[in-house]
């Protein structure tokens, strides 16, 4: 019986269990010639940051991952190897590495961002650029074109499929087998969705108005135009001072000009009048 058990323990241990896809990716420094190690951390986080921004997964910062590492497994000891960084993609249990490889030569910044996916060390992207350090815009502009390549060199791959989002329906919905009768509007929904009378009738009679008070400014303009036509065809002594003449003038020339203000106003009211929605008599039921 004790050998039995035993015999079944030993069982169940031996059956491997399917691990799961490792997820995310991590940038590293491969070889930073020329540089300090202020612009190498400065260079692996922009390009952090852009991967985050594209919506990449980004397991953990490049700082993170050279503390984990320690100083005997450093990055930059790999010289852009693939096998060797993908083994320490490994290590770190991430499904891809970013390596940079970056150096200045005469003040200018030339790089290669290298994706290698960390199961088999395959590299599945590069990618050259080369920038002047003292323009960011370029380089993030450079950042954000990788990004972009790499997040559609890993869209699909086990550990970079995308997650279903939380409002997702789990099953379509249930088919109607029998579709349910139409129901009657009420009266009082059809009445409410016809067009109303109101504005076509506070147009027209808008402009009736305003062209009704065009024509007596006009008739009082020009009344008062030709009383003083008749005045100054008039020999003799004239009945009105000066200033009262020009004050008359001044009278005259004000009503025409309302009355072409308000003409004016009577075709505007009228042209829209027409250009609004006529209602139609609903039809017999």
């Amino acid at each position: 019986m004790l050998s039995l058990v035993l015999a079944l323990v030993a069982a169940q241990t031996a059956v491997p269990q399917e691990a799961a896809p490792a997820r995310g990716v991590v940038v590293m420094s491969s070889r930073s010639e020329g540089l300090t190690p202020i612009e190498v951390v400065t260079l692996t986080e922009r390009l952090s940051k852009a991967l985050q921004d594209a919506r990449v997964e980004v397991a953990m910062s490049p700082d993170e991952a050279t503390s984990r590492l320690g100083p005997d497994r450093r990055p930059e000891l790999c010289q852009v190897k693939p096998e060797c960084i993908a083994e320490r993609g490994r290590a770190l249990g991430v499904g891809a590495v970013v390596a940079l490889d970056s150096s200045k030569v005469f003040g200018d910044l030339p790089m290669r961002v290298i994706l290698v996916e960390t199961g088999r060390g395959q590299v599945l992207l590069r990618r050259s650029y080369t920038v002047s350090p003292a323009r960011l815009a370029d380089l993030d502009t450079a950042f954000r074109d990788a990004s972009q390549e790499i997040k559609k060199t890993l869209s699909g791959r086990p550990g970079f499929e995308e997650p279903l989002p939380a409002d997702a329906p789990k099953e379509p919905p249930p088919v109607a087998l029998t579709p349910k009768p139409a129901q009657e509007q009420p009266p009082a929904l059809v009445a409410s969705s016809q067009p109303s009378r109101v504005p076509v009738y506070l147009t027209r009679g808008g402009a009736a108005v305003a062209g009704g008070a065009a024509v007596y400014f006009l008739v009082r303009g020009l009344m008062l135009s030709s009383e003083l036509q008749q005045e100054g065809a008039t020999s003799g002594v004239s009945r009105w001072t000066y200033p009262h003449a020009l004050e008359l003038k001044d009278d005259a020339n004000r009503n025409l000009l309302i009355s072409g203000v308000l003409a004016g106003a009577a075709g505007v009211l009228l042209g829209t009048s027409f250009l609004l929605p006529s209602p139609e008599p609903a039809p017999a039921q």
